[in-house]
């Protein structure tokens, strides 16, 4: 795993649940994991009600306002509902939950 990519995305998701309140985060890909290069990205999926009712872009917009790296974010932001139908097709949501870190 890789620590340092855990302890500042941790510190991100914190951030997030003070403005958001309640909030679910996976944090996967090769920060997760531990083997990313300098220029890697963070990926991460956040599950609120909070986005109930936003369109997906003005989600993504939202969480940006929050994040100061200069490493990239790659996000994606689901109600609960939308989660847990995502969970289940093939695709970002289904391999995340293969090797992601629950925040």
């Amino acid at each position: 795993m890789g620590e340092e990519g855990i302890a500042e995305i941790k510190e991100f998701v914190e951030k997030l649940r003070k403005e958001i309140g309640e909030l679910r985060a996976l944090f996967f890909g090769s920060r997760a994991r531990g083997d990313y290069l300098k220029t890697s990205d963070f990926d991460l999926i956040l599950i609120s009600e909070k986005f109930k009712g936003m369109h997906f872009l003005d989600r993504i917009r939202f969480i940006y306002e929050f994040w100061d790296k200069k490493e990239y974010l790659y996000v994606f932001c689901y109600t609960e509902e939308e989660f847990e139908k995502k969970k289940n097709e093939i695709g970002t949501v289904k391999k995340a939950l293969e090797g992601g870190i629950l925040l």
